[in-house]
Protein backbone atom coordinates (compact mmCIF):
# COMPACT_ATOMS: atom_id res chain seq x y z
CA UNK A 1 0.00 0.00 0.00
CA UNK A 2 2.86 2.63 1.38
CA UNK A 3 4.52 1.91 -2.16
CA UNK A 4 1.77 2.22 -4.20
CA UNK A 5 0.99 5.50 -2.75
CA UNK A 6 4.56 6.87 -3.00
CA UNK A 7 4.04 6.04 -7.28
CA UNK A 8 1.24 7.81 -7.04
CA UNK A 9 2.43 10.62 -5.43
CA UNK A 10 5.50 10.34 -7.67
CA UNK A 11 3.38 10.74 -10.56
CA UNK A 12 1.73 13.54 -9.98
CA UNK A 13 4.87 15.07 -9.34
CA UNK A 14 6.18 14.39 -12.96
CA UNK A 15 2.48 15.68 -14.58
CA UNK A 16 3.16 19.12 -12.19
CA UNK A 17 6.64 19.04 -13.78
CA UNK A 18 5.80 18.72 -16.96
CA UNK A 19 2.53 20.91 -17.00
CA UNK A 20 4.88 23.83 -15.67
CA UNK A 21 7.52 23.42 -18.25
CA UNK A 22 4.47 23.43 -21.03
CA UNK A 23 3.06 26.21 -19.62
CA UNK A 24 6.39 28.36 -19.51
CA UNK A 25 6.88 27.45 -23.32
CA UNK A 26 3.62 28.42 -24.46
CA UNK A 27 4.74 32.16 -22.68
CA UNK A 28 8.05 32.46 -23.95
CA UNK A 29 6.46 31.45 -27.18
CA UNK A 30 3.61 34.28 -27.02
CA UNK A 31 6.82 36.82 -26.11
CA UNK A 32 8.50 35.66 -29.24
CA UNK A 33 5.01 37.38 -31.14
CA UNK A 34 3.32 34.02 -31.85
CA UNK A 35 -0.12 33.46 -30.65
CA UNK A 36 -0.30 29.68 -30.33
CA UNK A 37 -4.17 29.67 -30.82
CA UNK A 38 -3.69 30.92 -34.11
CA UNK A 39 -0.71 29.42 -34.96
CA UNK A 40 0.25 26.24 -33.40
CA UNK A 41 3.63 25.36 -34.42
CA UNK A 42 4.74 28.81 -34.66
CA UNK A 43 7.87 29.65 -32.48
CA UNK A 44 9.26 26.02 -32.47
CA UNK A 45 12.62 25.52 -31.70
CA UNK A 46 14.34 24.23 -34.51
CA UNK A 47 16.38 21.02 -34.20
CA UNK A 48 19.49 19.83 -36.35
CA UNK A 49 19.50 16.01 -37.14
CA UNK A 50 22.76 15.76 -35.13
CA UNK A 51 20.70 17.32 -32.41
CA UNK A 52 18.13 14.77 -32.73
CA UNK A 53 20.73 12.12 -32.99
CA UNK A 54 21.67 12.79 -29.66
CA UNK A 55 18.66 12.57 -28.31
CA UNK A 56 17.79 9.47 -29.56
CA UNK A 57 21.22 8.03 -28.52
CA UNK A 58 20.74 9.81 -24.65
CA UNK A 59 17.42 7.60 -24.22
CA UNK A 60 19.14 4.13 -25.68
CA UNK A 61 22.30 4.71 -23.33
CA UNK A 62 19.35 5.55 -20.32
CA UNK A 63 17.14 2.86 -21.33
CA UNK A 64 20.08 0.59 -20.98
CA UNK A 65 21.47 1.52 -17.59
CA UNK A 66 17.45 1.82 -16.16
CA UNK A 67 17.12 -2.10 -17.17
CA UNK A 68 20.82 -3.24 -15.91
CA UNK A 69 19.74 -1.32 -12.76
CA UNK A 70 16.33 -3.15 -12.33
CA UNK A 71 14.87 -0.18 -10.62
CA UNK A 72 17.21 -0.02 -7.67
CA UNK A 73 17.84 3.94 -6.63
CA UNK A 74 20.80 2.96 -4.94
CA UNK A 75 22.56 1.41 -8.05
CA UNK A 76 21.41 4.56 -10.18
CA UNK A 77 23.13 6.59 -7.48
CA UNK A 78 26.24 4.56 -7.35
CA UNK A 79 26.63 4.84 -11.31
CA UNK A 80 26.60 8.58 -10.82
CA UNK A 81 28.84 8.90 -8.15
CA UNK A 82 31.39 6.76 -10.47
CA UNK A 83 31.00 9.90 -12.96
CA UNK A 84 31.83 12.22 -10.35
CA UNK A 85 27.47 13.33 -9.51
CA UNK A 86 27.37 12.97 -6.13
CA UNK A 87 24.44 12.64 -4.39
CA UNK A 88 23.56 15.00 -1.46
CA UNK A 89 20.88 13.98 1.18
CA UNK A 90 20.15 16.91 2.92
CA UNK A 91 17.10 17.37 5.51
CA UNK A 92 14.39 20.08 4.64
CA UNK A 93 16.71 20.29 1.17
CA UNK A 94 13.68 21.63 -0.99
CA UNK A 95 13.11 25.09 1.87
CA UNK A 96 17.10 25.13 2.13
CA UNK A 97 17.95 25.38 -1.57
CA UNK A 98 14.07 28.03 -2.58
CA UNK A 99 15.97 30.25 -0.37
CA UNK A 100 19.04 30.71 -2.22
CA UNK A 101 17.05 30.14 -5.60
CA UNK A 102 17.35 26.83 -6.59
CA UNK A 103 15.08 23.51 -6.40
CA UNK A 104 15.80 20.07 -5.07
CA UNK A 105 17.24 17.64 -7.73
CA UNK A 106 20.46 17.22 -10.53
CA UNK A 107 22.14 21.02 -9.98
CA UNK A 108 24.22 21.75 -12.64
CA UNK A 109 27.48 24.25 -12.56
CA UNK A 110 27.01 26.87 -10.32
CA UNK A 111 29.55 29.69 -9.79
CA UNK A 112 30.03 32.56 -7.51
CA UNK A 113 28.08 33.31 -4.62
CA UNK A 114 25.33 30.66 -5.70
CA UNK A 115 28.04 27.72 -6.04
CA UNK A 116 29.16 29.15 -2.35
CA UNK A 117 25.64 28.67 -0.65
CA UNK A 118 25.20 25.44 -2.27
CA UNK A 119 28.64 24.74 -1.35
CA UNK A 120 27.70 25.21 2.49
CA UNK A 121 24.41 23.47 2.69
CA UNK A 122 26.00 20.47 1.08
CA UNK A 123 28.93 20.63 3.45
CA UNK A 124 31.48 21.39 1.13
CA UNK A 125 33.08 24.24 2.70
CA UNK A 126 34.00 27.33 1.36
CA UNK A 127 34.45 27.64 -2.63
CA UNK A 128 33.30 29.46 -5.40
CA UNK A 129 32.67 26.75 -7.95
CA UNK A 130 29.79 23.64 -8.23
CA UNK A 131 30.54 20.60 -9.99
CA UNK A 132 26.77 18.72 -11.02
CA UNK A 133 25.23 17.58 -8.38
CA UNK A 134 22.44 16.11 -7.16
CA UNK A 135 20.68 17.71 -3.82
CA UNK A 136 17.24 15.77 -2.49
CA UNK A 137 16.01 15.66 0.84
CA UNK A 138 16.85 12.97 3.42
CA UNK A 139 14.06 10.69 2.77
CA UNK A 140 14.12 10.96 -1.18
CA UNK A 141 13.90 7.69 -2.63
CA UNK A 142 11.62 7.73 -5.57
CA UNK A 143 13.02 6.35 -8.62
CA UNK A 144 10.97 8.25 -10.83
CA UNK A 145 13.47 11.19 -9.61
CA UNK A 146 16.21 9.46 -10.20
CA UNK A 147 15.11 8.50 -13.71
CA UNK A 148 14.47 11.99 -14.15
CA UNK A 149 18.19 13.32 -12.85
CA UNK A 150 20.12 10.11 -14.72
CA UNK A 151 18.45 11.16 -17.94
CA UNK A 152 19.48 15.08 -17.46
CA UNK A 153 23.02 14.28 -16.54
CA UNK A 154 23.40 11.96 -19.49
CA UNK A 155 21.87 14.53 -21.82
CA UNK A 156 24.66 16.93 -20.65
CA UNK A 157 26.94 14.93 -20.77
CA UNK A 158 26.62 14.00 -24.46
CA UNK A 159 26.45 18.02 -25.16
CA UNK A 160 22.89 18.66 -25.28
CA UNK A 161 22.51 22.44 -25.90
CA UNK A 162 20.35 24.45 -22.59
CA UNK A 163 22.96 23.28 -19.25
CA UNK A 164 25.09 26.52 -19.55
CA UNK A 165 24.63 28.20 -16.25
CA UNK A 166 22.66 31.13 -16.90
CA UNK A 167 20.22 29.14 -18.73
CA UNK A 168 19.51 26.72 -16.07
CA UNK A 169 19.73 29.58 -13.29
CA UNK A 170 16.99 31.16 -15.55
CA UNK A 171 14.82 27.86 -15.79
CA UNK A 172 15.10 27.23 -11.42
CA UNK A 173 13.93 30.98 -11.55
CA UNK A 174 10.60 30.82 -13.36
CA UNK A 175 9.63 27.33 -11.55
CA UNK A 176 10.02 29.10 -8.01
CA UNK A 177 8.46 32.53 -9.49
CA UNK A 178 5.15 33.46 -8.73
CA UNK A 179 5.17 36.18 -11.33
CA UNK A 180 6.63 35.02 -14.65
CA UNK A 181 5.13 36.96 -16.70
CA UNK A 182 6.76 40.02 -15.22
CA UNK A 183 10.22 38.13 -15.72
CA UNK A 184 9.44 37.24 -18.69
CA UNK A 185 8.73 41.08 -20.15
CA UNK A 186 12.61 41.85 -19.37
CA UNK A 187 14.50 38.78 -21.26
CA UNK A 188 16.31 39.33 -24.11
CA UNK A 189 15.75 37.32 -27.20
CA UNK A 190 19.49 35.27 -26.31
CA UNK A 191 18.12 34.17 -22.68
CA UNK A 192 14.57 33.43 -24.33
CA UNK A 193 16.32 31.35 -26.89
CA UNK A 194 18.48 29.76 -23.91
CA UNK A 195 15.65 29.18 -21.28
CA UNK A 196 13.59 27.41 -24.57
CA UNK A 197 16.43 24.70 -24.49
CA UNK A 198 16.46 24.23 -20.96
CA UNK A 199 12.89 23.76 -20.39
CA UNK A 200 13.35 21.25 -23.91
CA UNK A 201 15.57 19.46 -21.70
CA UNK A 202 13.91 18.86 -19.11
CA UNK A 203 10.54 18.27 -20.64
CA UNK A 204 12.65 15.60 -22.86
CA UNK A 205 13.66 13.88 -19.73
CA UNK A 206 10.41 13.96 -17.70
CA UNK A 207 8.93 12.57 -20.67
CA UNK A 208 10.96 9.71 -20.85
CA UNK A 209 10.88 8.73 -17.34
CA UNK A 210 7.20 8.46 -17.56
CA UNK A 211 7.52 6.73 -21.23
CA UNK A 212 10.23 4.29 -19.49
CA UNK A 213 7.91 4.16 -16.50
CA UNK A 214 4.93 2.84 -17.99
CA UNK A 215 6.29 0.55 -20.10
CA UNK A 216 8.56 -1.24 -16.99
CA UNK A 217 4.95 -1.07 -14.86
CA UNK A 218 3.20 -2.75 -17.79
CA UNK A 219 5.46 -5.53 -18.44
CA UNK A 220 6.18 -6.27 -14.71
CA UNK A 221 2.24 -6.56 -14.68
CA UNK A 222 2.45 -8.74 -17.62
CA UNK A 223 5.04 -10.76 -16.06
CA UNK A 224 2.99 -11.42 -12.91
CA UNK A 225 0.01 -12.42 -14.21
CA UNK A 226 1.82 -15.07 -16.36
CA UNK A 227 3.56 -16.20 -13.48
CA UNK A 228 -0.11 -16.90 -11.71
CA UNK A 229 -1.38 -18.42 -14.93
CA UNK A 230 1.27 -20.96 -14.84
CA UNK A 231 2.61 -19.78 -18.69
CA UNK A 232 6.08 -19.47 -17.06
CA UNK A 233 8.28 -20.86 -14.60
CA UNK A 234 11.06 -18.33 -13.28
Amino acid sequence: MYKKLVQFFGSLSVLYLNWQSEHLQKKLIKKLGYDPKKNPGGGKVEISQAEKDKIAHVETEVRGLLDRFKGEVDEVVKFLETHKIHTYKVKHAQKLLKKIGERSGFITERHGLRALMLNLVTGNGIKFKTEPMIVVDDDESSIYNYIHYLHKWFAMKEGLPGFDEKSQRLLQKFKLSKNSDKIIKRLSIPQIAGLRRAIARDVQSIDFMSQYTREHEGSQKALEKMKKEGSIEL
